[in-house]
């Protein structure tokens, strides 16, 4: 017999047929500002007419982005970036994703959302690759969707697999993470390095910055060290017992 108090979650249940590795919250008001400006600059559109196009999506706005697939393999799985409408009045996502980009037999296997609409960067194999936003249209209904970026992340090229990808809350800087124990930092737009640091760990598991930027915090296999980014030393260390790396 089904217990009358447990809450029925078979309508909040959503299954898109890719297995996720990462995902994130939408900065869609930043995005949304962001086309808003380019389409003003590119049309020529008078404000009214935007006014009438942002009215019109303003309830669609709250949107979440997966990133996964099946790899490289041939399981049949699609390797994929996601996107879907959340609906905070049912606690529940779009029954079919508003967006869904294919990346081919590269899988995204991390991610991390840009705080100020400036895209995605995902893990792949070998690389990071960056995603920007756009608007789509399907029956007449606006969504966000994804393209591949013309810019190529050179510094992040054929650095083998990423595990951590991290912006601090201003999205000034990039933190990224590898499996080799390398940690680098960047800043962002401009890709110029802050801190680089070839044997951080044995592998970087995670990364996060502090809330005013100037720390980060990464996690290693039974060691976790705080580096002050701008002089790009260990400022603090905590280790799982007497475990060392």
């Amino acid at each position: 017999m089904t217990n009358s108090n447990s809450p029925d979650t078979s309508s909040d249940l959503r299954k898109y047929g890719v297995p996720f590795y990462g995902a994130g919250w939408v900065p869609y008001d930043h995005i949304r500002s962001k086309l808003a400006s380019q389409e003003k600059n590119e049309e020529n559109e008078d404000k009214e007419p935007t006014q009438s196009k942002d009215d019109e999506i303003s309830t669609s706005q709250n949107y979440v982005v997966f990133a996964g697939g099946g790899g490289e393999g041939r399981s049949g799985i699609p390797n994929a970036i996601v996107v879907s409408h959340v609906d905070f009045a049912s606690n529940s996502l779009s029954e079919q994703p508003v967006f869904k980009l294919g990346t081919d037999s590269d899988l995204p296997y991390r991610m991390t959302v840009h705080p100020r609409g400036d895209g995605i960067i995902c893990s792949l194999q070998q690389s990071c690759r960056l995603f920007e936003w756009e608007e789509t249209q399907d029956n007449e209904v606006q969504n966000l969707g994804v393209k591949v970026s013309e810019k190529v992340l050179t510094q992040l090229e054929d650095v083998g697999q990423q595990l951590a990808l991290r912006f601090n809350s201003e999205g000034s800087a990039l933190a990224v993470g590898g499996e080799d124990g390398s940690l680098r930092v960047f800043k962002w737009p401009s890709m110029e390095i802050i801190l680089n640091e070839a044997q951080a760990h044995s592998s970087v598991k995670d990364l996060d910055f502090s809330c005013d930027g100037k720390f980060l915090v990464s996690l290693g296999s039974g060691l976790c060290r705080i580096w002050d980014v701008e002089s790009s030393k260990v400022v603090a260390s905590l280790a799982k017992g007497n475990v060392s790396e």
